[in-house]
C-alpha cells in the first residue's frame, strides 16, 4: 500500500523542501507554529496515509461536539503544501510525528524530493533549555553540509547523544541520497509552553535566511513583543520566579562572554520545580499561554 497519495502534481522549478512535526522536537510548538505560517496559503498537494502511520491510542484523533452530537473527526496527519513566494517554490511537509514505518516514510521522502528535483531539505524544530525569556532567542544548526551555513548559524560544538526525532531520521536520509539538507533549532526557555511567538519569529526570519525568502509574518513581530511584556509584568510581582529567572541570565552572559553553548537538556547548575516552589511553578505554566 502506497503511503503518500497526491491531490495535484505541480510542475516545481527546484523547490526547496522544509519540514517540522509535533513532537519531542517541538519545544512550545515552535517549530510547528513556524512552519504552519509559512505554509498558510499554500495548497495541500499529497497527503500521507494516517492508518499506515499513527497509533490513535497515542496519537488520538480530536472529536468536536455540537449539543451532543459528534460533528467532526480531526485525524493526525502528514501533508505536503506547495506554496510559491517571491517566485521560490516550496514544498512544505507538516503535520504529527508519525508513530510507525519511519524507515519507510523516509524513503517516500527521497522518491518525493527526486520527483520534484528538490535542491535543499531544511526541518524547523525546538528544544528545551535553561535559557531566559530576557535574552535574544538562541538557534542552533545541524547539518552534514558545512556549506550550507550562513555568517550567523552555529552549529552544535559538543557531541550529544538524544532520543531519536522524526525530523532528524527524515533530514538524514535526504542527506544520504545527495540533497543538501540543514536542521535549525530554536532553544526555548524550558518553563514556558506554548505559543511562544519569540522562538517563531526567530525560527521563521532564520530560515528565511537559508531559502532566500522573506517570508510574510503579520502581527508576529507584535505578538511575540507583547508576550514577553506580559511575562515580566508578571515577574514583577513574583520574587521566586525573578531570582529563578536572573540565576538563569548570569549563566547565559557568561556562556556569551566564554563563546559557550547553551546546553539543551541539562539541568544541574538550576533549581527544581520543588524547590522554586508551587506558585512559581503555575505562574511558568500558565505565562506561556498570553
Amino acid at each position: 500500500m502506497n503511503l503518500l497519495s497526491f491531490a495535484n502534481d505541480p510542475e516545481l522549478d527546484h523547490p526547496i523542501m522544509l519540514l517540522a512535526m509535533s513532537g519531542w522536537v517541538d519545544a512550545a510548538s515552535v517549530g510547528t507554529d513556524a512552519i504552519e505560517l509559512i505554509a498558510e496559503g499554500g495548497e495541500v498537494i499529497a497527503a500521507f496515509d494516517p492508518d499506515e502511520l499513527f497509533d490513535y491510542r497515542s496519537s488520538r484523533p480530536i472529536l468536536s461536539f455540537s449539543s451532543g452530537e459528534l460533528t467532526d473527526v480531526s485525524w493526525p496527519r502528514l501533508e505536503i503544501v506547495h506554496r510559491s513566494i517571491d517566485g521560490r517554490d516550496l514544498l512544505i511537509a507538516t503535520g504529527n510525528e508519525p508513530d510507525f514505518r519511519w524507515q519507510a516514510l523516509t524513503r517516500e521522502f527521497v522518491k518525493l524530493a527526486e520527483r520534484y528535483g528538490v535542491s535543499r531539505f531544511v526541518t524547523l524544530g525546538a528544544v528545551p533549555a535553561p535559557v531566559p525569556h530576557t535574552r535574544p532567542v538562541r538557534v542552533v544548526c545541524t547539518t552534514s553540509d558545512h556549506g550550507l551555513l550562513l555568517d550567523a548559524d552555529k552549529t552544535l560544538p559538543n557531541d550529544l547523544v538524544v532520543p531519536g526525532a522524526a525530523v532528524s531520521v527524515l533530514r538524514q536520509g535526504i542527506a544520504d541520497s545527495g540533497i543538501p539538507a540543514i536542521g535549525y533549532w530554536v532553544q526555548t526557555p524550558h518553563y514556558l509552553q506554548s505559543p511562544f511567538h519569540p522562538g517563531v519569529l526567530s525560527l521563521t526570519e532564520r530560515v528565511g535566511d537559508q531559502v532566500g525568502v522573506a517570508f510574510p509574518i503579520g502581527d508576529l513581530a507584535e505578538k511575540a513583543s507583547a508576550q514577553l511584556k506580559e511575562i515580566d509584568r508578571d515577574l514583577s510581582d513574583r520574587a521566586d520566579a525573578r531570582e529563578y529567572v536572573e540565576r538563569l541570565e548570569q549563566m547565559q552572559d557568561k556562556q556569551d562572554e566564554q563563546d559557550e553553548p547553551t546546553p539543551i537538556i541539562s539541568f544541574d547548575d538550576l533549581p527544581s520545580p520543588d524547590e522554586i516552589g508551587a506558585e512559581v511553578e503555575r505562574f511558568l505554566r500558565s505565562t506561556g499561554d498570553e
